[in-house]
């Protein structure tokens, strides 16, 4: 034991280069010492003690070497130790900017709390959905302090009470405005280090396309029913008078084939408006010379017009009006602005269709001299199924979609539509579409 102790210790000491050099002196002056005693010659002496200095010295210089690496190689160590934890940090660091910048760009609401109530993290979301100004530190407050809802109050007390999530619907009154708000209320954490989390969503959207939703259902169905009562209706009058009275069953057949024409018209709007709300998916720009579009409507539109002794005008302009379209919707919109015009003009009237340059676009303006379209009607004018005429029925070929599918369209197309009007004085139809790229350099 005490020899295997004994070479430890000298191997430490081998590797000391000052402890080397103390043991080559030592050698050196024992040596010294015994020639001298015994008359060893000079020359002898002095060669042993100059090979006891080399060694020893390149002993010690061997050691310091070794001692130099090995400091080195630890310094690099740390270096590379450092650089490994300032990587990490920065990561981290980078992560936690990430994660407070989702939180502060997110539109739904997120409020953490302590296990004393207190808040930990609320975005800016939450404060904006409950009302709460922004500039309101709440951090390391009681939330209750702030935020007075006896419903949300009983939930943040159930979730502590280790009663599962919380789910409840809160409206939030702001004057004349109210806020529907979906909450949910999830507890985490230790019993004894209790948290909650608290999300918040706006409900606001998703009322106002269920409400449309279910307008629309109320709308079609009406749509549908009426024309189907109808044909329901003069069937059986025909089965009842086709063998007494062949002309009034004649009559009657024609009513039926009438009513199944409104269905088909019905049915393919309602194929243009899904068409049309599909987005650029089912549209293929081209091309489109807007007054060829026109002409063709006019056409199609003519018979319609002279049962009712309208003038219809096309003014024409210098420059060919070519827009970047889809020549199938360009001839869409054209029908139904000039058909809307025609079915709401009177007897004798006029309707004038003229063509004018907007920067990069080209306006289509249908202007007639019709019923007009109060103010209030004209921010509503392109719902579907919405008519300016409540007593009007759909005898006159109208669906009641016509608009609905010009603004989708012209949406789609990158354009815009715009309505003036006054009661009693006709209406002003103008929709703009990007003009074609030869025309926009130009």
């Amino acid at each position: 034991m005490k020899t295997h102790e004994a070479l430890n210790q000298a191997k430490s000491l081998a590797k000391d280069p000052v402890s080397i050099a103390v043991i080559g002196f030592i050698l050196s002056a024992i040596l010294s010492g015994s020639f001298l005693m015994f008359d060893v010659a000079p020359q002898l002496c002095w060669a042993v003690n100059t090979g006891i200095a080399l060694i020893f010295g390149y002993q010690t210089v061997s050691c310091g070497r070794r001692r130099r690496q090995q400091s080195d190689e630890t310094h690099r160590y740390q270096r590379e130790e450092i650089l490994e934890w300032q990587e990490r940090w920065q990561s981290l660091y980078q992560e936690t900017e990430d994660a407070t910048s989702a939180l502060v760009r997110m539109r739904d609401g997120v409020i953490m709390l302590g296990s004393d109530d207190e808040v930990l993290l609320i975005n800016p979301a939450a404060k904006r959905l409950l009302r709460l100004s922004d500039s309101l530190d709440m951090e390391h407050r009681p939330f209750r302090e702030s935020v007075r809802y006896p419903e949300l109050s009983q939930a943040i007390d159930a979730a502590y009470s280790f009663d599962g999530s919380q789910k409840l619907r809160l409206e939030i009154h702001d004057g004349e405005t109210h806020i529907p708000l979906k909450i949910r209320v999830d507890p985490f954490g230790s019993h004894s280090e209790n948290h909650l989390l608290i999300t918040l969503r706006d409900e606001t959207e998703s009322h106002r396309v269920e409400l449309m939703r279910r307008e629309f259902v109320a709308n079609i169905s009406h749509e549908l029913k009426t024309p189907l009562a109808a044909i329901k209706g003069y069937a059986e009058t025909v089965e009842l008078a086709i063998k007494d009275d062949p002309e009034a069953a004649s009559h009657f057949m024609k009513q039926i084939h009438s009513q199944c024409l409104r269905l088909e018209r019905l049915i393919a709007d309602m194929m243009q408006l899904a068409r049309a709300q599909a987005g650029d998916g089912l549209i293929n720009s081209t091309n489109v010379l807007l007054a060829k579009s026109v002409e063709e409507s006019l056409h199609s539109l003519q018979h319609l017009a002279e049962s009712k002794d309208i003038s219809l005008t096309l003014h024409r302009t210098e420059a060919q009006p070519m827009v970047r379209a889809d020549p199938e919707a360009v001839l869409t919109i054209c029908n139904n602005l000039i058909s809307n015009a025609v079915r709401y003009t009177p007897k004798n009237g006029n309707i004038s269709i003229s063509f004018q340059q907007e920067g990069n676009y080209w306006a289509l303006v249908v202007e007639d001299d019709g019923i007009g379209i109060e103010l209030s009607d004209q921010k509503r004018i392109f719902e579907r199924f919405y008519r300016v005429d409540k007593r009007a029925d759909s005898s006159d070929g109208g669906t009641g979609i016509g608009l609905s599918i010009v603004k989708n369209l012209v949406v789609t197309l990158g354009g815009e539509v715009r309505v003036s009007s006054r009661p009693g004085q006709g209406a002003k139809f103008q929709v703009l579409l990007p003009k074609s790229v030869g025309q926009t350099k130009s």
